[in-house]
């Protein structure tokens, strides 16, 4: 068998091939290929067969049976966007809020406008009062709460291109500080975003380190 890695935008695909008399001769050949680059990259590998990280996470929900929202500033509706893209989305996410304005986010999440003030609308408390907030709010499982800057302009404080991302859940709030370079475009710090937020879920509901 052979190997090919396909670096896109923000994850990388491995494609293993084999040529074989039938499907099955070809596949018994893949197999341990597969199963040596799974156990040299551990848990980085979100899936197989699967085409996006979403995908993946959607897999995960329905196996647990569990439900999740999310709260956006800087992402725009981007991690909302790319769940609601695969069909049967709505069994798992009740909804979502994008709220650029910080009296948005004091009146749709609760986030106290002192804390705001205090800390800074891009901050570790913020993203965790978001999280925690629209968790409350929608009565789901999980809930996602991201503020960041994706430019062109920073606040003073922090670089473009950072991002803080919080996962709700019922026991425990986890944060986690991201920065994804100055001269990145827009798009690509909120795609890159989107993918730290699937991918801590897809670790929360696998019992793996969330924060690492």
């Amino acid at each position: 068998p052979s190997m090919a890695p396909y670096a896109k935008e923000s994850d990388c695909l491995l494609q293993i091939t084999a040529k074989a008399h039938s499907l099955e001769e070809a596949e018994a050949m893949i197999a341990p290929v597969m199963e040596h680059v799974c156990e040299k990259l551990g848990d980085m590998v979100y899936g197989i067969d699967v085409d996006c990280i979403e995908e993946a996470v959607m897999a995960l929900l329905k196996e647990k049976k569990m439900s999740f929202a999310t709260a956006e500033s800087c992402t725009g509706g981007e991690i909302a966007k790319r769940f609601t893209d695969l069909p049967g989305a709505s069994a798992f996410f009740k909804g979502g809020a994008v709220t650029y304005w910080n009296e948005v986010k004091s009146l749709m999440l609760g986030v106290p406008a002192e804390l705001i003030e205090e800390k800074g609308v891009v901050s570790h408390d913020v993203a965790k009062a978001m999280a925690e907030g629209i968790r409350e709010r929608l009565e789901t499982d999980m809930a996602i709460g991201v503020t960041g800057l994706a430019g062109p302009d920073g606040d003073g404080v922090n670089e473009v291109g950072t991002v803080f991302i919080a996962l709700a859940t019922e026991g425990e709030t986890f944060v986690r500080e991201i920065h994804l370079g100055e001269r990145r475009t827009r798009s690509f710090i909120r795609r890159m975003a989107g993918n730290y937020v699937f991918d801590m879920m897809r670790r929360y509901m696998s019992g793996k380190p969330v924060l690492f």
